[in-house]
């Protein structure tokens, strides 16, 4: 008996290591990141390249979740590199001046990352707000549906950051 409670106890510890971070929190966004890299450079690159601000030299997306308060804004930093929009910093919103700032209410946050848009796509809008080029969202808006949908691929816990 004593065999097992210790290794319940350390299958325990080992498991806790690899916690999910709080949905749209710094540590989670830096995940979110990482995932991007593996998943999204192909997908997005055509985004990423598109009305680049040559000062900056890379695009910012910042999100929050609506239901937590105070919200705390994150940020994923992406930058066209070699035909690949690559992810170049995911983690606290530091950027004044992001091309695009998005939120909305947890419920319509996982929607969104299954894919639930609407007849084509029209009830993104409906279910978040969202401050940026609506022009450039329309015109890349497969890209922008992967991006909804790479939110909710990344484990996470519902814990407000």
């Amino acid at each position: 008996m004593n065999k097992l409670a210790v290794l319940g106890t350390v299958l325990s510890l080992s498991f806790s290591s690899f916690a999910a971070e709080p949905w749209m929190s710094p540590k989670w966004t830096e995940q979110f990141c990482e995932y991007w890299n593996k998943n999204m450079q192909t997908v997005m690159a055509e985004w990423a390249e598109y009305n680049v601000n040559k000062q900056k030299g890379y695009k910012t997306i910042q999100f929050y979740r609506e239901d937590c308060n105070p919200p705390k804004k994150v940020e994923v930093r992406i930058k066209y590199e070699n035909g690949k929009a690559v992810c170049i910093y995911g983690g606290e919103a530091k950027d004044p001046n992001p091309e695009f700032v998005m939120n909305a209410t947890d419920e319509n946050w996982k929607s969104l990352a299954k894919g639930e848009f609407g007849f084509m796509g029209m009830g993104i809008m409906k279910k978040m707000t969202f401050q940026g080029s609506k022009v450039e969202a329309m015109k890349f808006m497969e890209p922008f549906k992967s991006f909804l949908i790479g939110l909710g691929k990344v484990p996470h816990t519902d814990a407000c950051p």
